[in-house]
């Protein structure tokens, strides 16, 4: 458990014992960080977990109260814990909705600038009469047969043997990770996630009571020696990683660890499910686990919502012909199907290549603001983990002594959006301070200008 953890509990107990009574008030943020032997920010992160779970109330000015859990306030009952901390992990998810902030550096997508091309404004005529059979039908559970033959052909000429039967598709990647975490694992089994990493997943796995215990990452991709060590103590049924251009961090596997990684996957038996929703993007480096795999003990995962709209929710997943099997009946129990008209519009976009051109344009839209963004960081005297990657992120490290909460914060006050690193970790302690960086959003200098300050603050 955390430290975060560990609080909340025992604060939790005390406060459903009667140890803290109702109406009774919490220490002070210092007192308590002097009580718990942990920093003001663990105490202000404890204090906010319990307010949301309902058992606590900040009041302005004055601190934290014990709410009268038998008073009748017109509350829904109280959600369960896994469910409250599933949604504090999607919190910063949350916050992307709130579009009134001008500069959103940490924003997971890219601005509309980079979009508003990308789709066609209207369909063609005969656009409705090549979906094949009734239009007004689900298809087949597996999704559109054109798409998956679409991805199918992209993976062949890759040198990698993969037939339609392989292919489902789904509302996007985080659908395909859902019905992955739906069919392959149960309450208290123990799943590896890259730390840092992609935070949506770690609050799925914490509304399926799942344990999640993180795999650092290094700009090579995880580090091997701690992956084999983990392994081998929690003997985890899947490990959730993404080999190329990873979340939040841009890092990408060489080849001596893609390698690595699949050997401890054979030999601690567990399923490694790969996400990569930049697959589609030119230019991109590391090296994908299925190339190596073909598939056999990796599950891959990609989208085009990442590269086109986030309103167009139209994902795959590729795995051996039995897991595809099964995921396209479950798929068939909890929605039926996907959305076909959606996968025909992208299969007349591969067609006619107004897809492939906005990638094209889209890296090198990229290669420009990354460049440009590290220029001007390493100027500063900071560093990004990133590698060489070509996705959307990098990871910016902050000197220790930089409060990640307080510039946050400040960030907030003057319009500035950015996404700390705790987020990111299923176990925040020990780690540095850090913030994900969206480069498609890099070009504003309020935001250099911002990071300037606080470092100058912190003597730098």
């Amino acid at each position: 458990m955390s430290k975060i953890d560990k609080i909340v509990d025992r604060l939790r107990s005390d406060i459903l014992s009667g140890g803290l009574p109702a109406g009774s008030k919490l220490y002070s943020i210092r007192r308590a960080a002097e009580e718990f032997g942990v920093s003001k920010n663990t105490i202000v992160d404890a204090y906010d977990r319990l307010a949301s779970q309902g058992l606590v109330r900040g009041v302005h000015g004055s601190g934290f109260f014990v709410v009268d859990q038998h008073a009748d306030f017109g509350r829904t009952t109280a959600q369960p814990p896994h469910m409250t901390e599933a949604f504090d992990q999607v919190s910063l998810l949350s916050a992307q909705l709130n579009q009134e902030l001008q500069v959103r550096i940490g924003d997971g997508r890219p601005p509309l600038s980079w979009m508003q091309d990308a789709l066609p404004q209207k369909l063609s005529g005969n656009f409705l009469q090549r979906v094949e059979g009734d239009q007004t039908a689900y298809g087949s559970a597996y999704g559109n047969m054109a798409l998956r033959e679409i991805i199918v052909q992209k993976f062949r000429r890759k040198g990698v043997r993969v037939t339609a039967d392989q292919v489902v598709t789904t509302f996007g990647a985080n659908h395909a990770l859902d019905l992955i975490i739906r069919r392959y694992l149960e309450p208290g089994d123990t799943v590896l996630v890259d730390e840092p990493g992609y935070y949506p997943l770690f609050a799925k796995l914490k509304l399926a009571k799942i344990n999640a215990v993180g795999v650092p990452r290094t700009p090579t991709g995880p580090d091997i020696d701690q992956l084999r060590d983990l392994a081998k103590r929690h003997r985890p049924k899947i490990f959730f990683t993404q080999s190329r251009s990873q979340n939040p961090t841009g890092s990408s596997m060489d080849l001596p660890t893609a390698h690595a990684v699949l050997q401890v996957g054979v030999m601690q038996r567990f399923l490694i499910v790969d996400s990569d929703p930049f697959e589609d993007l030119p230019g991109q480096t590391g090296t994908p686990l299925a190339l190596m795999d073909q598939f056999d003990s990796v599950i891959g995962i990609s989208s085009y919502s990442k590269l086109l709209s986030a309103s167009l929710r139209v994902g795959y997943m590729v795995a051996a012909p039995a897991i595809a099997k099964e995921i396209a009946e479950l798929k068939l129990v909890t929605v039926v199907n996907s959305s076909r008209f959606s996968e025909m519009l992208i299969c007349d976009m591969v067609t006619n290549r107004r897809y492939q051109r906005h990638l094209k344009k889209t890296a090198l839209r990229l290669k420009e603001r990354r460049d440009d963004f590290r220029a001007r960081v390493e100027g500063m005297g900071l560093s990004v983990l990133d590698g060489d990657s070509s996705g959307y992120y990098t990871f910016l490290q902050l000197p220790k002594t930089a409060d990640e909460a307080r510039i946050a914060r400040n960030a907030l006050s003057k319009g500035i959006f950015l996404a700390p690193g705790k987020f990111f970790y299923v176990n925040p302690d020990g780690r540095l301070p850090a913030f994900r960086i969206n480069l498609t959003r890099s070009d504003d200098a309020r935001f250099y200008t911002f990071l300037k300050n606080e470092l100058a603050a912190l003597g730098r």
